[in-house]
């Protein structure tokens, strides 16, 4: 299959369950459901945007048992050979010791899990399909517990019950959120933003989106809202199918206009720890200046360009909580990037993570005077911002990646390893003495305006293997898109941009 066609869809099967009424008193009608899968059935059967046969797409609507959605299940999950794809919308309700994921159907009662179906059923069916490609939909409350690892003992986790090859999961809202279908609108929230991404298209993206095309797409333009934000699980690459042609496609050859960043919907914090109570900690003139000299160039518009009130430098943080505050602030204020910055010492807990170092850090109490990454992940993972940038300058910085595995959309470049120590020299650390070097004289030959991949690249390239490579490690990214302005004199102005933040 080219990077340009859509599969012959004639051995695809689609079912699509839309539970709308409800006989229980504790549970609201949502007839958005049933419009839900009626607007679904309209594209992927639309010969114009998709392809799937008219007779291979079951409209299961307001199901009352279990069997009415396992039967028309298991049986196009045997019939299907290239793709599956199965859709739910209604009630999420939660069972069991465990919070089980339940799908609710009409006579569904939230305190008789019996009368539901049990999401791990689905899961099992849709796994065992012979099709190449598995995709799994949902639309409902608490839908993000079919990535979440929450149980133990003989129980198999619900992501553990999705962990096959060539499955795709898309989630509409977290396991802890529940998802909108908000009055006098046609569709729930998150269908109706799937929706106008399939059939208006994605401008920028190319001829034919995939699922994680349209992830991208629909998290981005639900980040604008108060709506929880859906989430999803690729494996083996299987968001990489292409499920609906780009009605938005400029083909090549159409001038495109050369995007303008703008990153007055950006934060930035960024820290230096140099100085040190502890004597076992050696003083890091370095990293102030590391600290100082990439604020400066965030700051810098033919670069960068952050807003001074939206840039913030910390150095020598005397707690963690000097650290921790402005990244809770910078998190809850950021739409487009997020972006932070760490030059100093870091160590390692019993437990193996990564911990960033404070003036008054002890090596015996780390806990309590240093900032843990998982709580910097936490952090981030509450943040709405469509992309989110993580730099450390420190040792075993590739331990970094550990805690960011399950937030979406995060790059994390670190200077080292796991089990490597950072170099410096008088005036800089040499991860950032040569990442300042790709940011200040940019890439000759390149597009105008970079990617962190790009970024990542031209430091590889630039290493002479004298100093440990650098790391970098995507969560989650959909589609890398552009962060700043190529400084080189010769950068290639004609080339395709992928850019985030457009004025």
């Amino acid at each position: 299959m080219s990077d340009t066609a859509l599969p012959s869809f004639t051995s695809a099967r689609a079912i699509l369950i839309g539970t709308a009424a409800y006989s229980s008193q504790d549970l609201e009608d949502i007839p958005h459901s049933l419009r839900n899968i009626r607007g679904l059935t309209d594209v992927l059967t639309d010969a114009v945007l998709s392809g799937f046969v008219q007779e291979h797409v079951t409209l299961v609507a307001d199901p009352r048992k279990p069997e009415d959605i396992m039967q028309p299940v298991t049986t196009a999950a045997a019939e299907a050979k290239d793709v599956l794809l199965v859709y739910y919308s209604g009630h999420g309700l939660l069972a069991g010791d465990n919070s089980n994921l339940h799908l609710s159907l009409t006579g569904s009662e939230p305190d008789k899990p019996w009368t539901s179906l049990q999401f791990s059923y689905l899961a099992s069916a849709v796994k065992d399909a012979s099709a190449a490609t598995k995709i799994l939909i949902l639309d409902c409350c608490y839908s993000g517990r079919a990535h979440s690892d929450l149980m133990d003992g003989e129980t198999q986790t619900v992501q553990a019950q999705l962990a096959v090859e060539g499955l795709y999961c898309l989630t509409s809202a977290p396991q802890t959120k529940r998802s909108k279908a908000p009055k006098g609108e046609k569709y729930t929230a998150f269908t109706g933003y799937l929706l106008a991404a399939m059939q208006g298209g994605i401008a920028g993206a190319g001829p034919v989106l995939r699922m994680s095309d349209l992830y991208g797409e629909v998290r981005s333009r639900m980040r604008a809202t108060t709506l929880p934000l859906p989430e999803q699980c690729n494996k083996k690459d299987a968001g990489s199918f292409p499920l609906v042609r780009n009605s938005a496609y400029s083909p090549v050859g159409v001038e495109l206009p050369s995007p303008e960043l703008d990153f007055s919907r950006s934060r930035a914090v960024v820290i230096g720890s140099g100085t040190y109570e502890n004597e076992q900690l050696n003083p890091l003139p370095s990293s102030l200046n590391d600290a100082r000299e990439i604020h400066e160039t965030l700051l810098n518009t033919e670069i960068f360009g952050f807003k001074p009130d939206h840039c913030v430098l910390v150095t020598d943080p005397a707690a963690p909580s000097e650290m921790l505050l402005p990244l809770e602030d910078a998190a809850e204020e950021a739409e487009d990037v997020l972006f932070i910055y760490y030059s100093g010492h870091s160590l390692i807990s019993d437990g193996g993570s990564l911990n960033l170092s404070t003036r008054a850090t002890r090596i015996d109490r780390l806990a309590s005077t240093t900032l843990s990454a998982s709580l910097i992940a936490q952090v981030v993972a509450q943040s709405r911002a469509r992309e989110h940038v993580i730099i450390a300058d420190a040792c075993f910085a590739a331990r970094l990646a550990d805690c960011f595995a399950s937030v979406p959309d995060c790059y994390i470049l670190g200077a080292t390893g796991r089990t490597q120590r950072a170099m410096t020299d008088r005036e800089n650390s040499l991860f950032t003495k040569g990442l300042l070097k790709t940011l200040r004289s940019g890439i000759p030959g390149a597009a105008s305006h970079l990617t962190l991949i790009d970024v990542f690249l031209d430091m590889l390239r630039s290493n002479d293997n004298s100093l440990p490579s650098p790391r970098l490690s995507l969560s989650q990214i959909s589609h890398p898109r552009c962060l700043l302005r190529n400084h080189s004199e010769s950068a290639n102005f004609s080339a395709p941009h992928a850019c985030l933040m457009t004025a």
